[in-house]
């Protein structure tokens, strides 16, 4: 097993095991603590004393709970009926420390306590009546609409917690058992919201799979886009849906996934389906309209043949990004009727891993993302401030994906830093699903509030980086680049600047002979030992400035600037014009 390999199996193994240690912890302090709390209640027993041990456990074991909760909402969409044991305990613990305050109420105590172990005991429920009431399709004319739930569904799972917080608050100040009822009450408020939400939402979802073939057939989509996986579609689809939008054609959105349909109703008012969800009222093939000529896919996901199948259809490759990433250069491409790649070098990436694609699939379009970049004319001063953008990609879904440098990143920032640089820090989106990995990225935004505040430097990081800009926008306030084997680089190519790329899978020559962009870029080693080469070329006279310039066409294609989507708006009516 490589170093690099067994730093990601160690990271995974590390974050398992802190949480497994954690959870055991607050089963402990749980049951101490409620034991404590019971024996407290009891005649003649030290209750001062074993009220303060068990109210002392239960507060460990709430903060506990919510540090796990914030590590999980990290994992998951939904927490709910997470912890529901935990929070049972800490429920019946709070009410026993109430009862140890107020002996003389326990009829109202207990009914509210029993009240709030209900609403815990109810997730179950609400989280499947919530996963059955999926629109099969929104934003289609014809079809109404389901509406937008009340409340977010993670404050249900936070409403328990909330309960022992008011609840403890309430003994403190010796509250009558009738004002902890009321507030139990009241708090259940948003879950009788969410289950109504539930049961109408699944009654119109039933009527909506009924209906969507009509609605389909009516509307008279030119093409569809598909995509299969279960993350991403914020910034796969979002990539392409600007520029599929300026075909000036109807199309439908298909998302085999019903969690991403809140992300792509941001992105597009096109209509978005979710056939999985029509049960035995339809399928895929309901949404295969004759109307229907051209699917595009932005994903590789297995699922992807599903919508393969129908070959009516001519089907598009898209894929969300052009690197030298594995993932563009899969043999699975070849089960595509048209590849459009941006340039010659995405044909060459094929070839030269043994892909064979035939060449009339091959359909070289540029790259229209690149549109908004503006190039750089003249290169800065030699004695100029600089601004750098550190923008390091995810470390993919196994260890011989993982091309990210972000492990690397705290000492690769605190260089720029010293040279004097004003950062941009923009991780790749996914970095934040990984506990490990968004500690990394939080540590290197507190590296960058310190400068900050230290030198008056205008670091940009967090919302500014990473939502309020978007990519174009972080490449046309940098003067240099910092990157790992990703599409960052390929589209920074368009700028004329210099770019460095860390090596994290190979080093030396093999990292040259694997990666062609490499070429063009000042390499960083995973030891960091050409780390100071790097960062004066970036900040020097670059010497390969003449060297991007020619492979920016070989990569990018002749158009940059305004016209970049010219390519790719013509090929694409070309195909679905072609099919009528």
């Amino acid at each position: 097993m490589t170093l690099g390999r067994w730093s990601v199996f160690v990271g995974a193994a590390e974050s398992r095991l802190v949480d497994l240690v954690v959870r055991n912890a607050v089963n402990a302090a749980l049951v101490i603590g409620l034991v404590c709390l019971l024996v407290a209640i009891a005649p003649e027993a030290p209750a001062l004393v074993l009220g303060i041990v068990g109210g002392g456990l239960t507060l460990l074991a709430l903060a506990l709970t919510l540090w796990l909760l914030r590590r999980e909402a990290l994992r998951s969409p939904s927490l709910l009926n997470t912890f529901a044991g935990v929070k049972l305990l800490l429920l019946v613990a709070a009410g026993a420390g109430y009862h140890a305050r107020r002996p003389d109420e326990p009829a109202w105590i207990w009914c509210a306590i029993g009240l709030a172990l209900l609403g815990v005991l109810s997730e179950p429920t609400l989280k499947l009546l919530l996963s059955k009431a999926i629109p099969v399709a929104t934003q289609l004319p014809g079809v109404r609409s389901v509406p937008d739930p009340p409340v977010p569904q993670n404050l249900i799972v936070m409403v328990p917690l909330g309960q022992v917080v008011a609840t403890g608050l309430l003994a403190i100040f010796g509250a009558p058992g009738w004002v902890v009822l009321g507030v139990i009450v009241v708090s259940l408020v948003p879950m009788l919201a969410l289950i109504a939400h539930a049961v109408r939402a699944n009654f119109i979802c039933t009527r909506q799979a009924a209906g969507v073939r009509a609605a389909l057939e009516k509307y008279q989509p030119q093409f569809a886009v598909y995509h299969g996986a279960t993350v991403g579609a914020r910034y796969q689809l979002g990539m392409w849906l600007p520029y599929l939008e300026r075909l000036n054609l109807p199309f439908i959105v298909v998302s085999q996934h019903p969690r991403n349909v809140g992300d792509i109703k941001e992105l597009t008012s096109a209509p978005i389906l979710v056939p999985k969800t029509m049960g035995d009222r339809g399928t895929l093939a309901d949404v295969v309209v004759p109307s229907l000529k051209a699917a595009f896919y932005v994903q590789g996901s297995s699922s992807n043949l599903n919508f393969q199948r129908f070959r009516k259809l001519t089907h598009i490759w898209l894929n969300h990004g052009d690197s030298d990433k594995r993932a563009n250069f899969t043999p699975a491409h070849a089960t595509f009727d048209k590849v459009f790649v941006a340039g010659q070098q995405g044909v060459e990436r094929y070839a030269a891993h043994g892909v064979r694609i035939p060449s009339s699939k091959m359909v070289v379009v540029g790259r229209p993302q690149i549109e908004r970049i503006k190039p750089r004319e003249q290169p800065p001063a030699p004695d100029s401030p600089r601004t750098v953008l550190y923008a390091p990609t995810w470390q993919g879904g196994k260890p011989t994906t993982n091309y990210s440098s972000l492990g690397l990143g705290a000492k690769i920032v605190t260089a720029l830093l010293k040279r004097g640089a004003t950062v941009i820090f923009r991780p790749h989106p996914f970095s934040y699903r990984d506990p490990g990995q968004a500690r990394l990225a939080h540590h290197i935004q507190q590296l960058l509030k310190t400068d900050a505040e230290r030198t008056g430097r205008s670091h940009i990081w967090g919302q500014q980086a990473e939502r309020d800009w978007d990519i174009p926008d972080c490449f046309n306030h940098s003067d240099a680049l910092v990157t790992d084997v990703s599409s960052v680089a390929s589209d920074f190519l368009a700028t004329g600047k210099p770019f460095a790329m860390v090596a994290i899978q190979q080093r030396g020559q093999a990292f040259l002979t694997e990666i062609p962009m490499a070429r063009v870029a000042y390499v960083i080693e995973k030891d960091l030992s050409t780390l100071t080469y790097a960062v004066d070329a970036l900040f020097g006279p670059d010497p390969l400035a003449d060297q991007r310039l020619k492979y920016r066409i070989h990569c990018l294609g002749e158009q940059v600037g305004e016209h970049a989507a010219d390519g790719f708006l013509a090929a694409a009516h070309k195909i679905i014009a072609s099919q009528h």
